[in-house]
């Protein structure tokens, strides 16, 4: 295993396990996603089945990016990398929307930036663009 590939898989197991510590998930961003495919893309039995087995990976959130992890360290780089960003709930798109969701709530200080669940998030991303193909 390359030595980048390993220290991503560190860093995603520790991220993942701020996350669940924080109760941070992919769910409400996946479930907005889903929201917005179906109501302005298309709306079948298909889609509800993808989006249903996204939202239940996503609702997973740290053990998702753990298991994300692990996959990683056995070379299983996509689906790694994938499991990271449903459990994260696409990592930087889930940090984003955290924080104008802070934002408009007037609630955004120094420390949303950094509670565990931050933290998680940013260690999550950091371990997805370690990974070395």
């Amino acid at each position: 295993m390359a030595l980048k590939n390993s220290q991503a898989m560190i860093i995603a197991i520790i991220a993942g396990i701020l996350l669940l510590i924080a109760g941070v998930s992919g769910l409400a961003t996946w479930q907005t996603i889903k929201e917005f495919v179906t109501s302005n893309i298309t709306d079948n039995a298909v889609v509800q089945i993808v989006f249903a087995a996204l939202i239940f990976l996503a609702s997973l959130g740290g053990i998702t990016v753990i298991t994300g992890g692990i996959l990683i360290g056995k070379e299983k780089i996509r689906t790694g990398k994938f499991l990271i960003s449903l459990g994260a709930g696409l990592g930087l798109i889930g940090l984003i929307i955290s924080v104008i969701v802070a934002y408009m709530q007037s609630n955004l200080t120094i420390g949303s930036f950094f509670s565990i669940g931050a933290i998680g998030l940013i260690l999550s991303i950091v371990a997805r663009l370690m990974v070395k193909r």
